[in-house]
């Protein structure tokens, strides 16, 4: 994936992540959230990152799959639909779009095998250091332009929340439920779901935190989420739900862990 990013190549990756052994081998498997930092920060060598789309749905894992190859064409990147193993079983109702995307071909950076398209030739190997270095600051550029225009978020019941949840995939579901329950007994929670998880909505978490919102990290990893939730809260502490090996989180995991922080 490195070697297509650096070479300006456009793909799309889907993965829905799971625990366990392959199912085709008729073994069963369980969700997981563990490639979190393989997908957001860099599936091999060098500076730059995937555009990480994180779909809740049946319907989502659609929308996204046609949003992710918009972008990697828009930005000639790789593009990455991280699901879960429950989204990837799933069987929900699904409208397709009634009319088929046309995205506009661009062929103008193509090489065309004649020495007008030379210049266009795509390579991933530079001798020359300041050259590389150049390239370089080309990705950083690029990555800022994907932060500045993609980044995306869903909230659910932010207005007044104290106690903010964040989550996302099959996790965010359950946390949406446990957000309902907290709300019943009075405590005002919320869920902050990111649907970018690359570019993370780094600003919106931090004008949850400049409110004085707590943080609960809800996720089936050791906390890989929880690292960015810290840094673009400022270093305020985060607390962790988590379940690991294909097992899901239960809803009273949560309610207790809100009933804790409040």
């Amino acid at each position: 994936m490195a070697s297509q990013l650096v070479a300006g190549y456009s793909a799309v990756i889907v993965g829905a992540l799971y625990a366990g052994c392959d199912c085709f081998l008729g073994y069963p498997i369980g969700p997981e959230q563990s490639d979190y930092n393989q997908a957001c920060k860099g599936g091999g060598h060098g500076c730059y990152n995937s555009i990480v789309l994180a779909p809740a749905s049946v319907q989502e894992m659609c929308d996204f799959t046609m949003k992710a190859f918009d972008l990697a064409i828009k930005y000639r990147n790789p593009a990455v639909v991280l699901a879960d193993g429950v989204l990837g079983h799933m069987v929900e109702p699904l409208k397709f779009p009634e009319k088929a995307l046309q995205p506009e071909i661009d062929t103008s950076w193509a090489v065309a095998g004649r020495a007008q398209t030379k210049g266009n030739l795509i390579t991933t190997i530079y001798l020359d250091f300041a050259e590389l270095e150049m390239h370089n600051l080309m990705l950083q550029e690029k990555n800022q332009r994907i932060k500045q225009n993609e980044t995306a978020f869903d909230g659910y019941r932010l207005d007044d929340a104290e106690i903010v949840l964040v989550s996302y995939g099959i996790s965010s579901r359950i946390a949406r439920s446990a957000v309902d329950a907290a709300r019943k007994e009075g405590i005002k929670a919320g869920l902050f779901r990111p649907i970018t998880l690359f570019p993370f909505p780094e600003k919106e978490v931090r004008a949850l935190a400049q409110r004085g919102c707590k943080f609960i990290s809800v996720e089936m990893s050791n906390g890989q989420m929880r690292e960015d939730v810290r840094l673009a809260s400022g270093g305020q502490p985060v607390e962790l739900v988590c379940r690991y090996g294909g097992n899901l989180i239960q809803l009273d995991h949560i309610t207790e862990k809100i009933r804790e922080v409040a």
